[in-house]
């Protein structure tokens, strides 16, 4: 407990600036498959064959239609949710404030894939 008191008295107060720097993401490159699948998932975007306004613009509507009420309800539910994780990357990945390879980007993208999957395992639903 004594070093843990004496680390936190040791700890000097950061700039305004300093502290501004430290919440900025910084540029790190992505995995090969990470990459691949995000731009995958953008140029959907890119050629309007998914509209991240537009959760149901997702879906293999063919294959979304013979799933039986469970499945279109677990469908249904991840897709609030990959529908609101594809605005943040898109808007990331837009952003001049924000590099277009960074350590949140990949892990936006494999929280994404992990969502896809859980439903794709059993369903291939999904455009993407």
């Amino acid at each position: 407990m004594a070093d843990f008191i004496q680390t936190i008295g040791q700890q000097v107060d950061l700039s305004e600036a300093a502290q501004v720097k430290a919440g900025q993401s910084t540029a790190s490159k992505m995995g090969d498959a990470h990459e691949s699948f995000m731009k995958e998932v953008l140029r959907l975007i890119d050629t309007k064959e998914i509209d991240v306004s537009n959760a149901q613009s997702f879906l293999k509507m063919e294959v979304y239609n013979r799933l039986d009420e469970m499945w279109k309800s677990k469908v249904d539910l991840a897709l609030v949710n990959i529908a609101d994780l594809l605005r943040h990357i898109v808007e990331f990945r837009l952003s001049k404030k924000t590099p277009d390879e960074a350590p949140e980007l990949q892990s936006m993208i494999e929280y994404l894939w992990q969502m896809k999957q859980r439903i794709e395992d059993t369903h291939d639903v999904f455009k993407f």
